[in-house]
Formats: C-alpha cells, structure tokens, sequence
C-alpha cells in the first residue's frame, strides 16, 4: 500500500514541461523492495543524524542521505524509479530521489522555465492536492550546480501541519541509456517544528553534498 503526496502520481499522461515537476514532487511514503549503500562511510550530521553517501549507477549522481532510516526502492508505472528513506520513528520526516524519464527535446533545465518560474508554477501555487486545499510559502530558489535549489513549507490544514521541504531539481542528459534525459529530483522533508529544533544542520549537509557525474 502507498499513499502519494500528490494527484498526479499515478498517471501516465506524456509528461510536458509542467507535469514533468508535478509528478518528481508527488512522494511514496511507503515502498517495497530494498535498497543497500554499499561501502558508503558513516558520518554525523551536527544534528547527530547518521549519513552515507548515495550513488546512482545510472545517472551517476552522489548525495548523502540518513544511513539509519529504513530505505526502499519501487518502480512506478509511469517509469519513475524513486528511492527512498524513512525515519523509522518519524514517518513524516524522509529524504527520497525521484528519476523521471522525459523527452530528449529537454535539453537543460531552462527548457522547464527560470528557477523563479518553475518555483511559480510547479510548487507554489495555492489550490487544491488531490482534493484539500493546500498553503505553499517559497523561503528560497536558486540555481547552482547546474540545478534547481528550491527551500519551501507546505501546509494542508486539518490533514499535514506545516511541512519543511530541501529539494534540488536537475537534469541528467543520456541517461536512460537512449537519447532521452532523466529528470532527478532529490527532496528531504520534515514537519516544519522538528526541521527547526533537530533537522536543519543534517538537511543543509545532504543538499549541500549533492554532486553530479
């Protein structure tokens, strides 16, 4: 059983240049399968989270993620592949990494729109998410690393308090092993009280880690 933040997670529509964001942001907090970091040393974060490095071997992409969350991979059927880990203690508060296949007329991240415009579109509009309504506050968006920073809260009232999101969107050209690209979304989330009193630190370190091939 997985439940989807997000509408669109299970469609299998094309993906254009919006809901190719739309469905990288929709998370399974719950997935089968398993997922091992093999011969990734352990180090704390400052919040004394445990962390491991993480490669794709596809895509090639590094980052570190928390080594003693439960970790899981599933393929979805629209051909996302996401990878994710969960504290064991704490469902709300996870880190997963979505690849989206997409089109090879996606040559760069600037096919998608600006930083500010995709930031505008795909993650804060107010409205409606499979059915609530929904309160999104951008705190930061930026480019570097050839990527997407984007530092956002999320409310749903009555169903999910405020939620702290880290999310780093790139594009990883030739690697589905065609001429099309992947669309790689790292996201780490956590109810907003515990990401200011526990999580911050351990959050800055894993998006500040992230490296592509």
């Amino acid at each position: 059983m997985c439940s989807l933040l997000g509408a669109s997670a299970w469609t299998s529509e094309p993906i254009n240049r919006r809901n190719a964001f739309s469905k990288a942001i929709a998370v399974p907090v719950a997935a089968a399968g398993s997922l091992v970091i093999a011969g990734s040393p352990v180090e704390a974060a400052e919040s004394g989270l445990a962390l491991a490095q993480f490669q794709d071997p596809k895509t090639g992409i590094k980052v570190k993620v928390p080594s003693d969350w439960i970790a899981s991979v599933q393929q979805l059927p629209d051909r996302r592949t996401v990878n994710l880990w969960m504290d064991p203690k704490d469902p709300k508060s996870l880190v997963f990494i979505a690849f989206t296949p997409i089109r090879d007329d996606f040559t760069s991240l600037g096919s998608f729109g600006s930083v500010d415009q995709v930031a505008v579109q795909t993650i804060l509009p107010k409205g409606q998410l499979a059915g609530v309504d929904v309160d999104a506050k951008m705190l930061s968006a930026v480019s570097a690393k050839q990527s997407y920073l984007f530092d956002y809260l999320q409310t749903v009232p009555n169903v999910q308090p405020t939620t702290h999101f880290r999310t780093i969107f790139t594009l990883q050209q030739g690697a589905t092993g065609g001429a099309g690209s992947v669309l790689v979304t790292v996201t780490a989330q956590t109810p907003e009280e515990r990401y200011s009193t526990e999580l911050e630190g351990a959050f800055n370190q894993i998006i500040d880690s992230f490296a592509k091939a």
